[in-house]
């Protein structure tokens, strides 16, 4: 048999992109084992699809059929997947290696796929949705499965993020589940012909249909008896996205400002990777917001020093080693329309690292 990776090159897979400014088609990245060997049809799948452990149900000399099919809509990226029975796995081992947190937004159209997480086990049947989170362990049993994914990063939705949790591993509930799932259905129908331009009225529009959503969620009515925890974590990361040009926001700060012991804090930021990752993070990530705003005229160097980088070399290494350019590439860009150049993108990981760009 063929190793992995060598069955994965021969899988067919395109990466689209440009045609010119706003009419520019959004980059796109499609795989499919169907041109494979039947017995290296599901080694070719875990290869490029590497987040999970994954294991067919079946015999591998028997075939598999699967293909996805993903739209970078900006801030979102939305991806369409084709699956055979398998068992999927995203265990802490996973979650630890990719490093990810992404949100998840996921419809089902043909199914049913069954989901189980530490807080839930659900049923999803075709119509319904469900949210997930990627900073938690999942598994799921896929039974000829079609459904499509809105993936959106952690700190774009920082200001509903207790509301999210609170639903996360759950179906989404009530008249704005329905209304958010047809919006999902609607730019899955047309996601081949989605310009630059079409990307960012997504990006307004989905962010306000997950926000009214998970603020008038049924769980909602459990606000008012929300750990103790989850209070604490809400003002920590209030005071510090308002403080972000703040030269003392440290750790220390922190603690001072909402009462809570240095070890309380860690625990409370433990998912985020600490919370000095959590304030290096937000500071990149409105660094970037204001290198790419084409009001904002001023000097790259202006720019970190206002968000607390002391040193402009090591700001460098740091926005570069989260987003895969400099911050000269990412202002270019958003002047010019383009994307910034990225290394080559060749499995679904890659492709989904995207993601952590603001």
């Amino acid at each position: 048999m063929m190793q992995n990776r060598e069955a994965f090159r021969i899988g067919r897979m395109t990466v689209g992109g440009s045609v010119e400014n706003e009419l520019r088609l959004v980059p796109s990245l499609k795989f499919s084992t169907d041109t494979i060997r039947k017995e290296e049809q599901f080694d070719a799948w875990a290869a490029f699809n590497s987040m999970a452990e994954l294991k067919p149900i079946g015999s591998r000399t028997d075939g598999f059929k699967a293909s996805s099919s993903s739209h970078q809509l900006g801030r979102l990226q939305l991806t369409s997947f084709q699956l055979a029975p398998m068992h999927l796995d995203y265990t802490p081992a996973a979650q630890r290696r990719l490093g990810m947190d992404h949100w998840c937004m996921s419809v089902v159209t043909k199914g049913p796929v069954g989901y189980e997480s530490n807080s839930s086990q659900v049923a999803v049947s075709p119509g319904r949705l469900l949210l997930h989170s990627y900073a938690d362990p999942f598994s799921g049993v896929m039974d000829n499965t079609q459904y499509s994914s809105l993936f959106f990063a952690r700190d774009d939705f920082w200001d509903v993020a207790e509301h999210l949790e609170r639903g996360a591993h759950q179906l989404a509930q009530g008249p704005m589940a329905q209304i958010l799932r047809d919006f999902m259905l609607s730019a899955i129908s047309r996601a081949d012909g989605l310009t630059q331009m079409d990307a960012a009225a997504l990006n307004d529009a989905f962010g306000s249909l997950v926000r009214a959503l998970v603020t008038n969620n049924p769980t909602e009515i459990e606000a008012a008896k929300a750990p103790i925890a989850a209070a604490q974590f809400d003002r920590a990361r209030r005071f510090i996205n308002a403080n972000l040009k703040m030269p003392g926001l440290t750790p220390d700060a922190v603690c001072a400002s909402i009462g809570v012991s240095r070890r309380q804090l860690f625990y409370l930021f433990e998912r985020q990777g600490g919370v000095a990752t959590y304030i290096r993070n937000r500071r990149l990530a409105a660094c970037y917001s204001a290198l790419v705003n084409a009001e904002n005229g001023k000097q790259i160097s202006t720019v970190a020093y206002e968000y607390g980088f002391t040193t402009i070399s090591s700001f460098y290494r740091q926005f570069t080693a989260r987003y895969g350019f400099g911050p000269g590439e990412a202002r270019a860009a958003a002047r010019s329309g383009e994307f910034p150049s990225h290394k080559r993108e060749t499995t679904f990981v890659d492709w989904l690292n995207r993601l952590v760009e603001p």
